[in-house]
This record gives structure tokens, sequence and C-alpha cells, in this order.
């Protein structure tokens, strides 16, 4: 059987622990420190196990640039937030449709601050400019 991330029919509940870090973390990673952690004793979710073990500004570029999208609303508020229709990060610029004119020009004339906090919430320089359509 090749390493796959998920038991198999035969036995339900054997998990190969590289092979489901790799799919799940997209490298390889240090099984001794994960081992460590899984047997402190204290239930913890998979969430904040992850966040614990890997670092946000190693991850792949798609993972940061999906975790930048949904830091959105938290970064500009929930106003803001109801009167944007889609966001999408696309070569390193977050393409962002807003419904008011008005926002829209507001938010032009802040791009350069927007693009230092989104960078910094989501903890790696993920996105270069900002386009608003």
């Amino acid at each position: 059987m090749q390493n796959q991330p998920y038991a198999s029919l035969s036995n339900p509940f054997r998990i190969n622990r590289k092979a489901f870090c790799k799919f799940f973390c997209g490298k390889d990673v240090n099984l001794q420190r994960l081992i460590i952690v899984m047997k402190q004793g204290e239930a913890k979710s998979i969430g904040k196990i992850m966040s614990e073990y890997l670092n946000p500004a190693e991850l792949d570029d798609s993972i940061n640039e999906r975790r930048l999208e949904s830091l959105w609303g938290e970064v500009v508020g929930p106003y803001i937030n109801r009167l944007t229709l889609s966001r999408r990060v696309k070569n390193r610029v977050l393409h962002v449709v807003v419904t008011s004119a008005p926002l829209r020009n507001d938010l032009m004339i802040n791009r350069s601050s927007l693009v230092r906090r989104l960078n910094e919430a989501a903890g790696a320089n993920v996105i270069d400019d900002i386009v608003f359509r």
C-alpha cells in the first residue's frame, strides 16, 4: 500500500502520520515535534496544533492567498465587507469588486495602507497591490 493520508478499508483507524502531514501541510514535517504535541495530554483542535506547528510565512502561496481573502472582512470591518462582492488574489494582486463608487474611491486612496495591513494580518508578504472594480 502506498503512503496514503487516509485509513484503509481493512483498518479504518490506521493512519500513516508522515503521509498525513505531507498531504495537509504540503511538505515533509518533523514528526517528533508533532507527536510530542499530540502526547501532551490536553485536547487540542487540529487547527490549533497546525497553527502552533506551521509558520505562516513558509506556507504555500495559494494557502496564504486564500487566508488573505478570508481576512479581508476583519481588516476593513463589517460595513466595507458588506459592500464588497468578491475578492480574489491573482499574480500577487488582490482584485476586489466594490458596489459603491464613493467607497471605491476612498479605498483607492488608502490602497497602500490596506496592502500593508492585509499582509500583516496574513503573517506573510502575500500581495503587492490592490485593484478595485
